[in-house]
């Protein structure tokens, strides 16, 4: 617990335009500098205050990169306002046509939501936005249906999850060495192998093991390469700097993301604020590791864990094997934390507090495409396979046929239906279907539409369909005393209307106009009276239609219907009141 007196330290600077943030590892975000925007009179003073609002223990952003996004997004926002004619000296004058002109000019230039949903959160934040300036604000806006990218093909997806996996392991490899060694020195045992020469004195490997893990980095200065080369040699870094032998490279890193968005489908800011996982059963072979995970736009449900086993278990087992050294000297260096994943530095010139170390942006710098070329994938027409996780992400999902971090619904709906790996990996299940459709349609929809010379009926049957002896109220019926709906050999007693769903009945051309006049009734029932159209008329309804969009065009469908009588309008008039049943 802090001492007594102790007092939280002011967030805002004396210019009340730059924020200071400690996050919730305690580490220090920032800070954001929002002198270098234009003042617009009150707007950047209210639009700080906003922000300080929404970065403060109980705001919305608690991620470093969540803050940095929203600071880029609010400076955007104020240098915008004079190029797009928004001329306000205080929010409390922005109004919605405000609001459609700036989310307009966003979404013209990026299909993606992210800058709108960041300024519609901070701008319900200030307190001066007015009442219709706020109902414009709660209309959301979507991500796009269609991705501009699709999944990876199975065979591109299995080979990133197992490049991914080779390189781990070779990190993990080198680390583990390195880290016996450190061990060895530390117990006391005689290191009898080479030394190094480091400072001016000759270290043996365990020693200089010690003071990287203590200073971060292994300097050796000017003049100095084939010392390095000679350390690189006894630490097994190979053609890395001698500083990674206790330490990932980004691209490490990297492979480690890779390996668990394959397994888990998590997204970039998942990866990044992932900390270190307890063990959840006895360490060993089998060992269960339980990952305590933060997802801020689920609001009270943001906090959750994940239990991993197995292959899974594997994969995060290695990142804490490749990190481990990392947490331990950045404690050495008075910045402790209980992040995952971190990657060290040669070159002492990163982002973070400490210099050497990185702890979030793995994709920045070149970082990918590094990966890309030491990977050396190909893709299924022969180029250079190109590692996009937001590509990886939707192929978990696809591939595996499952949510992951989403509901089964997002999953569905926004990831796996619209992707076209989806429809070639479920075609089995989909021709299936169809085949059933198909079933289901001819068992459904028995009366037979064609010519009467295409029905395929003998001379005397054909004969009397074309005088119209064997028609009833809108049909022609073949058999009327062995119908499928009263006793065999007695006359049937059906409705008229189940003439379509029965085997014996045939329609010609002749038939249409009435067919025609059917259709057009029974619509006109389904809108008086939707309820008891359902109930007794729906299914006669949709097996004309599928009759007559499946047999007909619309050219014979128009025609039909002019040559329609004042007869055919009276018959169907009487067979929908049951005038004519049995």
């Amino acid at each position: 617990m802090p001492a007594a007196g102790y007092r939280r330290p002011e967030r805002l600077d004396p210019t009340g335009l730059v924020v200071s943030v400690i996050g919730t590892d305690g580490q220090e975000a920032g800070p954001f500098d929002f002198s270098v925007a234009p003042a617009h009179g009150q707007v950047r003073k209210q639009l700080v205050d906003a922000f300080a609002a929404a970065t403060g223990p109980d705001g919305r952003w608690r991620s470093a990169t969540s803050m940095n996004t929203a600071h880029r997004t609010s400076l955007a926002f104020l240098r915008s306002l004079e190029p797009l004619g928004i001329n306000i000296a205080t929010l409390s004058d922005f109004a919605p046509e405000h609001w459609w002109t700036w989310r307009g000019d966003r979404e013209a230039r990026n299909r993606w939501p992210g800058q709108v949903n960041i300024m519609r959160v901070l701008l319900k934040e200030v307190p001066e936005v007015g009442a219709l300036a706020r109902r414009a604000l709660a209309q959301r806006t979507h991500k796009p249906r269609k991705r501009l990218y699709d999944s990876y093909s199975v065979a591109e997806f299995e080979a990133i999850r197992r490049r991914a996996g080779e390189l781990a392991r070779v990190c993990e490899a080198r680390i583990s060495a390195n880290v016996a060694a450190l061990e060895r020195h530390r117990e006391g045992r005689l290191d009898d192998g080479p030394r190094v020469s480091y400072g001016g004195i000759n270290l043996s490997r365990g020693a200089l093991l010690d003071r990287l893990v203590q200073d971060g980095r292994l300097r050796f200065g000017r003049g100095q390469h084939e010392a390095s080369m000679h350390a690189a040699t006894v630490l097994g870094t190979g053609d890395l700097h001698p500083t990674y032998a206790l330490f990932p490279t980004r691209v490490e890193v990297l492979s480690i993301m890779a390996a668990l968005v394959c397994d888990r489908g998590y997204n970039l800011s998942t990866l990044e604020s992932m900390v270190v996982p307890d063990l959840g059963s006895e360490p060993g072979r089998d060992e269960v590791l339980v990952s305590h995970l933060d997802k801020p736009r689920r609001g009270h449900r943001r906090y959750f864990t994940n239990s991993f086993s197995g292959a899974h278990a594997r994969t995060l087992r290695t990142a804490l094997t490749i990190t481990a050294p990392a947490r331990e000297c950045m404690e050495n260096l008075g910045h402790a934390t209980d992040r995952l994943l971190i990657a060290g530095s040669s070159s002492g010139a990163t982002d973070h507090a400490t210099r050497w170390f990185v702890t979030s942006g793995f994709t920045k710098g070149g970082t990918v495409c590094r990966w890309d070329q030491l990977a050396d994938l190909r893709d299924d027409d022969g180029g250079l396979l190109h590692l996009h996780f937001g590509r990886l992400r939707l192929s978990e999902q696809v591939i595996n046929r499952r949510s992951s971090q989403n509901s089964a619904a997002v999953s569905e709906d926004v990831y796996r239906r619209p992707d076209p790996l989806t429809a070639h990996l479920h075609q089995g299940v989909i021709l299936e279907g169809q085949a059933a459709a198909v079933e289901h349609a001819t068992d459904t929809v028995r009366l037979r539409y064609a010519p009467v010379q295409d029905l395929g009926l003998p001379a005397q049957t054909a004969d009397a369909v074309r005088s119209g002896s064997l028609d009833t109220a809108a049909t022609a019926c073949l058999d009327f005393n062995h119908s499928p709906f009263t006793p065999d050999g007695e006359p049937c007693t059906a409705s008229f209307l189940m003439c379509m769903a029965c085997p014996n009945a045939v329609a010609t051309p002749a038939h249409l106009p009435r067919l025609i006049l059917l259709d057009e009734a029974l619509d006109n029932l389904a809108s008086v009276d939707p309820a008891r159209f359902d109930a007794r008329y729906r299914q006669h309804l949709d097996r004309l239609q599928h009759l007559l969009e499946s047999s007909t065009t619309p050219a014979e469908r128009a025609t039909a219907r002019d040559e329609a009588t004042d007869a055919d309008l009276a018959v169907i008039e009487r067979l929908l009141r049951r005038d004519l049943d049995a």
